[in-house]
């Protein structure tokens, strides 16, 4: 019996298949080759830096398509469990690489052409600004954010600057969200005054969202103490000393912890093909 028969009768009695590749199934890229920098690009993420900036189109610093795409394919296999919990029933999931990684940029990228008219264009204004950055302090840098009326007040007011409150460009929502760049120029200028340790303080009085730039770089080889309790020196049985990170999530009944490390190579091929399916002599 072919191969694809038997997979399909495992799913009618309640198997569940999962694949992933860079493009559908059913699209004219389906044969193609895809990475994660490759998808950054073809999805529009690489071009939104240059939007923001004004210069070339430039990848973010981390491999952030193959780790978005590993979380949403995960979550569709658990929906897929979900279902055949409740119906019995199996089927295939496939997640396409591109179309799940512009999905994530429309969220809200897609602006204005959420109500299908052309002519409001696309790209969400306060993300695109040059000025949405961690804003320079007299000796580091902070990062804060302020969304509505009440919070803009309150920061306004920590900053010095309560006149602002009453600007018509900068009042309500609708009038800062178009003159966005101008008021984060205005924000960066002010925090330049103070160090980093005394916006904190008149933040959190505030109440506004702040925290300051760190780096996970550890020093010397030892980890800041803050950081102790979530990553782990382990010993990998091939290649020894190891790194690594703890579960963030936590189950209030069932605790994530580190039970298996970074596999070898082919360590686990012959387990998962016997799940799938295929006998000794096949493998």
């Amino acid at each position: 019996m072919p191969r694809w028969r038997r997979a399909t009768r495992r799913r009618a009695r309640g198997g569940i298949a999962s694949s992933a590749t860079g493009f559908r199934k059913d699209g004219r890229h389906r044969d193609r080759l895809a990475l994660d920098d490759v998808i950054q690009g073809m999805s529009g993420l690489a071009a939104l830096n240059a939007m923001r900036d004004g210069g070339e189109p430039r990848y973010v610093p981390s491999a952030l398509a193959d780790k978005l795409f590993g979380h949403v394919l995960a979550s569709a296999v658990a929906m897929a469990l979900y279902r055949r919990k409740r119906t019995g029933r199996g089927q295939e999931v496939h997640v396409p690489m591109l179309e799940t990684m512009i999905s994530f940029n429309l969220a809200e990228h897609l602006w204005g052409g959420v109500l299908d008219d052309p002519s409001l264009g696309l790209g969400y204004g306060r993300m695109l600004t040059p000025y949405r950055r961690p804003f320079p302090t007299s000796d580091g840098h902070l990062c804060l954010m302020a969304n509505s009326d009440d919070q803009w007040q309150r920061l306004l007011a920590a900053l010095g600057r309560s006149d602002l409150a009453e600007d018509p460009r900068f009042a309500h929502l609708a009038q800062r969200a178009a003159n966005i760049g101008a008021l984060y120029a205005i924000v960066e200028d002010v925090m330049r005054t103070r160090s980093t340790a005394e916006w904190q303080a008149r933040l959190d009085a505030a109440d506004v969202p702040n925290g300051p730039v760190r780096s996970r770089r550890p020093a010397g080889g030892r980890l800041p103490r803050r950081d102790r309790l979530f990553f782990r020196r382990v010993e990998h049985p091939s290649e020894g000393r190891m790194m690594v990170t703890a579960v963030p999530m936590d189950f209030s009944e069932s605790p994530g912890a580190v039970r298996l490390l970074p596999p070898r190579l082919s360590e686990h091929t012959e387990e998962v093909l016997h799940e799938a399916g295929l006998s000794e002599a096949e493998i």
